[in-house]
């Protein structure tokens, strides 16, 4: 137990909550609004000792200070990790707690801060920071890039302790908060490195934060397509330059000089986000791979369907597929299309079709939350796609065929160990 936090055991003294108490209480809802990465939102979770909290829903602060002030805290919760504390001050005859990656011969200190922290669970456990690998790979050197930034002060002994990695971390969180356009982005990230002190290392526009963060990024497949619909250039068919169907040829065609020179350019493309990589994910943070077996560890209540798995189709799953269900970090889907119009206000038709994918493992708190609503196609306008629509999809059904059949090696971050082949299906469609 952290002995600075003996008073989360005295919350009441002659029936009256005490003074320490409702201290403690505002400085750990402190410490939770700044670790906006484990935030759903504006609500932090509750780690309150009530059994329909226990640091699975997510509450507004308010509601989070009654709850802790009524039922006090969870029991053992001395370590506030589902809100982002890293580093944990044991008592005197234990050590600092080290994070011991044993399956690989791993052994290195916990990150001192949620970004160190985020940046480790992007990596993946076959990452050893003190060795120096390549850098002559771009994938490499990004990584020690990011690895840098994480254990660089924005300035010197700055108050409240931020990186170089963690500052621009904040700043895209803003950014994507309060939509910021770029051309606003870079000014105050100008405005920012004009008003820090002379030897500050704060980037100075939208583009170097982006080189910088693009480690941590998920990968993005561009792929071609005929601008009728009939087909994608993938698989066998990407060596194609004309539709097998229809026959329209599939790049443009260049005008002018120097055609040679010229960059083939698409009639049509859709944007593909591999799933596997954002499955994976899940299971390397700590914030998320507790989570990913609530469904097999929640108790239901008979007559009561709160949840996807109480419904009669996710029971006749189970039935025909003992060996599936036998491993409860398998993964379940739930597949999401509509479309919309991003140019209404122009008076232009185009129809827009995302493609989103959410894993019903997590809990109902969860799951229907934007941040674990994956969106993995957008199928290109400007006409709805109809019966059409399968024709974009075949990326994605593959690697669900590929998932269902075959699986996937996955380090699970809670028990430090890589699981055998991970498998993967979806129970619904929208």
């Amino acid at each position: 137990m952290r002995t600075d936090r003996q008073w989360m055991n005295v919350r009441l003294r002659d029936g009256y909550l005490t003074y320490e108490f409702e201290a403690g209480i505002e400085e750990f809802v402190d410490f939770a609004q700044r670790h906006p990465e484990l935030m759903g939102g504006t609500k932090i979770r509750c780690p309150c000792n009530d059994r329909k909290c226990q640091n699975r829903s997510f509450q507004e602060l308010d509601t989070v200070r009654f709850h802790l002030a009524k039922n006090g805290f969870v029991k053992d919760y001395y370590v506030w990790y589902k809100h982002g504390e890293t580093v944990v001050q044991q008592t005197s005859n234990q050590n600092v707690q080290r994070n011991v990656e044993s399956d690989v011969g791993i052994e290195y200190a916990q990150p001192n801060n949620a970004c160190q922290a985020m940046l480790m669970d992007a990596i993946g456990p076959s990452f050893n920071p003190n060795v120096i690998e390549d850098i002559s790979n771009p994938t490499v050197q990004e990584l020690y890039e990011m690895l840098k930034a994480s254990k660089q002060e924005v300035w010197p002994c700055n108050p409240y302790g931020h990186s170089k990695l963690s500052a621009v971390a904040r700043l895209l969180n803003l950014k994507a908060k309060h939509h910021f356009s770029e051309r606003c982005f870079d000014d105050i990230c100008q405005f920012l490195s004009e008003v820090l002190p002379e030897n500050n290392v704060m980037t100075d526009s939208f583009y170097s934060i982006k080189k910088l963060m693009q480690g941590l990024g998920l990968p993005v497949e561009n792929i071609h397509c005929c601008i009728n619909g009939c087909m994608i250039y993938w698989g066998e068919d990407n060596e194609l330059i004309s539709c097998k169907f229809c026959n329209h040829p599939r790049y443009k065609r260049h005008h002018g000089s120097n055609r040679q020179k010229k960059k083939n350019v698409p009639h049509k493309k859709m944007y593909y986000f591999p799933l596997t990589p954002r499955l994976q994910r899940l299971y390397a943070s700590k914030a998320t791979t507790n989570d990913m077996r609530w469904h097999k560890e929640h108790n239901t209540e008979e007559g009561v369907m709160r949840h996807c798995l109480e419904s009669p189709a996710w029971k006749h799953f189970d039935q025909i597929h003992p060996s599936f269900v036998a491993k409860s970090r398998n993964v379940r889907l739930g597949l999401c299309i509509d479309g919309f119009q991003p140019f209404d206000q122009t008076g232009q038709q185009y129809s827009s079709w995302p493609v989103i994918v959410t894993p019903y493992n997590l809990p109902t708190w969860m799951c229907m939350k934007d941040e674990y609503m994956f969106l993995f196609i957008i199928v290109p306008g400007p006409r709805n796609p109809k019966e059409k629509l399968d024709v974009f999809l075949q990326p994605l059904i593959a690697k669900l065929k590929h998932l269902w059949e075959v699986g996937v090696q996955t380090y699970d971050v809670s028990n430090k160990q890589k699981l055998p082949d991970v498998s993967s299906t979806y129970v619904d469609y929208k």
